[in-house]
């Protein structure tokens, strides 16, 4: 078969390659001489160069396509960038048809070849996270949708994640009867509302250093119908029902952390903590506490590249909603970082349940929730500085008059829970302004329904109090210490090595029963991470010291507080010696009902 009867014309390529009978050719020099060299049988074309975008990594991907000189189409191939640099694809993608000529780097001139194609390339970028993100000075709301100019691909489990359709202005009346007793009680509704419609503000409350910092968890019995409630209101921004939902307490830790960093500016569920064997309640409530820790402080694990290098973290950029059988078994650390809504049987009311679900399978919800963000777009984004300046201070008064509230009607209370009701106040504060701009609404209705969420509010915390109690210096330490241990940011050498202490992030040495920490080092850091998550320690060393031995967490000999102990053959040094088992007893020890293992029987 000539070029001329291929598919592709004489001209693919540029210079020194060129075509002749379907096959790939180069033009080389040898001693004076110019000389044709056959690299392969087939004629390699680029035909597209994608860039994957999550946000935080860009990656190359290039669409190949080839026509063997036999008159046989070569499959299309997505080679990854990694890939083009070893040309391993050609043989395993193509098989006996994608092999080469055996001369001195035909594969790499191959590669070289399909990088100088003449014809037209279509360079894309695929989005892979959702929400806000700056383009060419415009914001765009980054969501899988047929008419968008931007391409936005989510994989696996996050794939119901699309807005349909805009929805029109008579469509909000569904929106505005929620906020009534209806399908939940309001007691359950407006939070969850408040929630979701938050969910598309926190790119911009992240810049106004007010992002919110914890997560929801709707808890109660089996049968409660908590899952399709859940995924009622991830509908809004997707094509949600009980057995799709995005992630569950039974997907690995790891895929969960990474749903929740694709799906940033929208709401998040995660499905089903629930009583199991002792193993699962083990992994699930590790769960629980490792997105407890990552949505509360907004940090993402620690990893590293191939080349051993730091990558950067990828943290939760979205709201998160649990759904739970019991209060999360975790610490209370961890806990203070839920904000508990409690179901009750006959709290759905099925019948009303069941209309919104079709309304979430029509698209309605969706289309609502795209109305907002365009909304948002249209009214607040022409000057985005300013939109942010008035989200914190939303935010900054709603979190003095939640702080005077809770202590004017002496309830106890943790000290992270103001600013989260003021992040759920903000949220319900811009829904109710958008029915409001809408017509949906007067004044008088939005200042009743700010009144009726603010006792809810109140009421909810009043209830859970007991559940989360103000933490002592000693735990905040613990707390602290075992997050920058359990990241990697910090890290021990085993009691005996003394090797490599210089490195960034050494604090000490440990072995099987205590942690052997060299103080100063270890205030630095916990007084960097309290600052970057905007959670103050303001306590000195020697204060802290003396906490710690009067809780029995440093071991003192009686004489001394710290100890000199023998790191290795022939260094001492002077640290303070504590005692993990209590670390763990503090951080790990019930306040809340456990879970009941089989074979067990509850208390009467």
């Amino acid at each position: 078969m000539t070029a001329e009867n291929n598919k592709f014309d004489g001209t693919l390529y540029k210079e020194p390659y060129f075509t002749k009978d379907g096959c790939l050719y180069e033009e080389v020099i040898k001693n004076g001489k110019t000389v044709k060299v056959k690299l392969c049988d087939y004629l390699p074309v680029l035909r597209s160069e994608i860039t994957y975008d999550d946000g935080t990594e860009r990656r190359k991907v290039f669409e190949v396509t080839a026509e063997h000189a036999s008159g046989v189409t070569l499959t299309p191939v997505m080679v990854r960038a990694d890939e083009m640099v070893s040309m391993k694809w050609l043989l395993e993608q193509w098989g006996a048809l994608g092999s080469y000529s055996p001369t001195n780097n035909a594969a790499a001139h191959i590669r070289h070849a399909i990088t100088m194609t003449r014809a037209e390339i279509v360079f894309r970028t695929v989005y892979s996270q959702t929400g806000w993100r700056l383009i060419d000075g415009e914001y765009y709301f980054l969501m899988p949708q047929d008419d968008s100019p931007l391409t936005v691909e989510l994989q696996g489990k996050l794939k119901p994640y699309r807005f349909g359709k805009k929805c029109s202005d008579s469509d909000l009346i569904y929106l505005t009867a929620m906020l009534e007793e209806g399908v939940i009680p309001q007691r359950l509704m407006l939070p969850l509302l408040a929630v979701t419609f938050v969910a598309p503000l926190e790119h911009f409350m992240c810049l106004g250093n007010c992002m919110p910092k914890f997560l929801t968890a709707l808890v109660g019995r089996t049968g409660t119908r908590k899952s399709s409630t859940a995924a009622l209101f991830n509908s809004f921004f997707g094509y949600f029902n009980a057995s799709n939902l995005p992630n569950s307490f039974h997907d690995t830790a790891n895929s969960t952390l990474a749903n929740v960093y694709y799906t940033k500016d929208v709401l998040a569920v995660i499905d089903d903590l629930h009583p199991s064997s002792r193993y699962g309640n083990a992994e699930m409530n590790n769960t629980a506490q490792n997105l407890s820790r990552y949505y509360g402080d907004r940090t993402g694990r620690s990893r590293l590249d191939f080349r051993a290098e730091q990558k950067p973290s990828k943290p939760p950029m979205g709201m998160g909603l649990i759904t739970s059988e019991v209060v999360p078994d975790i610490s209370q650390s961890g806990l203070a970082r839920y904000f508990i809504l409690e179901m009750k049987e006959g709290d759905v009311d099925l019948r009303l349940l069941s209309e919104y679900q079709q309304l979430a399978a029509d698209g309605i919800l969706n289309g609502i929730m795209r109305g907002y963000v365009d909304w948002i777009k249209e009214k607040y984004l022409v000057s985005a500085d300013e939109f942010v300046k008035k989200l914190s201070a939303l935010f900054i008064s709603y979190r003095t008059q939640m702080t005077e509230m809770l202590s004017e009607r002496k309830i106890i209370f943790h000290t992270r829970m103001p600013e989260m009701l003021a992040c759920l106040k903000v949220g319900f504060d811009i829904l109710l302004d958008y029915l409001c701009d809408k017509g949906q609404l007067g004044s008088g209705d939005v200042i009743s329904y700010l009144r009726t969420f603010d006792e809810i509010l109140i009421e909810n915390i009043r209830q859970s109090s007991g559940l989360v109690e103000n933490e002592s210096l000693s735990y905040q330490f613990c707390d602290k210490l075992t997050s920058l241990l359990d990241s990697g940011r910090c890290s021990l050498n085993s009691l005996g090595n003394n090797e490599d202490t210089s490195r960034k992030g050494f604090i000490g040495y440990a072995d099987d029963s205590h942690y052997y920490l060299i103080m100063n080092a270890v205030m630095s850091e916990i007084n960097r991470f309290s600052k970057e998550i905007g959670d103050g320690f303001a306590v000195g060393k020697t204060n802290l010291i003396k906490q710690l031995v009067e809780d029995g967490i440093i071991i003192s000999n009686g004489k001394s507080n710290t100890t000199t102990v023998r790191v290795s053959p022939t260094v001492q040094k002077n640290v303070a010696v504590l005692d993990r088992k209590e670390i763990e007893r503090r951080l790990y020890g019930s306040v809340c009902r456990k879970f009941i293992d089989v074979g067990e029987t509850a208390e009467q």
